[in-house]
């Protein structure tokens, strides 16, 4: 880092920053210098050799040469590099998202153009989708985003790339808007959302494993009230790249202040086999799935038959995911007939087959077994 440039940074040092990052970081301010600095140590006996000597007034005679070796003392006990450490302290107030791929195209530290602006444009999304859920869970969110969460997002600052596969830092601030959460902690909106995140990434692995093993819908299902959408699952896939198919890991390091993690788990591996789970996570919160194997059971309700047509088209309703749906059902004459009785009789049918869901309509696809519930002879009275 050049002189000129080394000056930028530590000009923009807030010293009170600076400060809170000492304690957060465990060191005791052992007093002052006439109010114009203040010492710290380290508690540690065997550290106690480390001195940090923080100027507290930039007037004071040679104040970016102290701040310089302040910074320097508590680089040599980090064992990091000065610039690493301006960072972490100027981000002391933001937690910091960081979203690595890795793939074969990107060891070197670099990525294909329209990747790498997919990339940020899908990590952008990420936090979008995340912010939104904070505020309401839901399946799926369309439409223009309320002030407060445009508000939010237009806070977020995307830090340097790193080499290591391909790295994107994304910081997003610990503002002081609160929100309070449902056990009742009040938080700020920043922290809010990126343990929001933490959870309702958290939650997606698990309904997919779950879904992998059962092909149950249920589980996305279960997922929404953890703050996973279809905004989620499509800024993943998107992070996997064009082609998807490279693996992406997601970690939060939490910046300084309020509110202990409580056991949330802080990094998630997606693994590119698993891109085809998002897609069905994705297409069931918007509403296009196909469950499998699913017996439809309910009344008929509608009708269809054309004179030049050797089949019909009745309309059964049933529960679909715990929510009444009109579901269509392509019958033969013979199974026509028998539904037109029921129909009459206003008993209930039964059949089986693949269920495609879309947000207008549900049909059966190759229906097979229907019957009617309690029938007997077609001419029975």
């Amino acid at each position: 880092m050049n002189i000129s440039k080394m000056r930028r940074q530590l000009d923009q040092i807030n010293c009170d920053i600076f400060e809170s990052y000492l304690k957060g970081a465990g060191w005791v301010d052992d007093g002052d210098i006439e109010g114009l600095a203040s010492i710290w140590h380290r508690p540690e006996k065997e550290n106690y050799i480390f001195e940090v000597v923080l100027p507290r007034v930039k007037s004071v005679k040679g104040y970016l040469q102290r701040l310089y070796e302040a910074l320097k003392s508590l680089a040599a006990f980090e064992e990091r590099d000065i610039a690493a450490v301006i960072e972490s302290v100027q981000n002391f107030y933001s937690d910091m998202v960081k979203v690595r791929v890795v793939h074969l195209d990107v060891e070197g530290g670099s990525i294909p153009l329209d990747d790498g602006v997919l990339l940020v444009e899908k990590a952008r999304d990420l936090l979008a989708a995340t912010t939104m859920s904070a505020f309401k869970k839901q399946k799926y969110f369309s439409g223009n985003r309320s002030q407060e969460v445009q508000a939010y997002l237009d806070k977020l600052r995307l830090g340097q790339t790193e080499v290591g596969s391909f790295i994107v830092n994304v910081l997003a601030p610990i503002s002081n808007e609160v929100v309070v959460q449902e056990d009742s902690e009040r938080i700020s909106l920043g922290r809010a959302v990126t343990m929001n995140l933490a959870r309702s990434l958290s939650a997606v692995q698990r309904s997919m494993e779950s879904f992998k093993e059962s092909e149950d819908f249920i589980h996305f299902e279960e997922a929404v009230s953890k703050g996973v959408s279809a905004n989620l699952c499509d800024a993943l896939i998107g992070l996997s790249g064009t082609e998807h198919t490279r693996d992406l890991t997601i970690s939060i390091q939490p910046g300084g202040g309020e509110a202990e993690w409580q056991n949330i788990p802080l990094v998630h591996s997606f693994d590119a086999v698993m891109i085809p789970y998002l897609k069905s996570a994705s297409n069931f919160y918007k509403g296009n799935y196909i469950i499998k194997n699913y017996q439809a059971y309910g009344v008929v309700t509608g009708m269809k038959h054309l004179q030049s047509e050797d089949f019909g088209v009745i309309s059964v309703k049933s529960l679909v995911n715990g929510v009444e749906r009109i579901i269509s059902i392509q019958l033969d004459m013979s199974e026509y007939w028998e539904a037109l009785v029921a129909h009459a009789q206003g008993r209930m049918v039964s059949c089986m087959g693949d269920l495609n869901v879309n947000p207008r309509s549900a049909q059966l696809l190759e229906p097979t077994k229907f019957s009617v519930s309690g029938a007997g002879g077609l001419f029975d009275d």
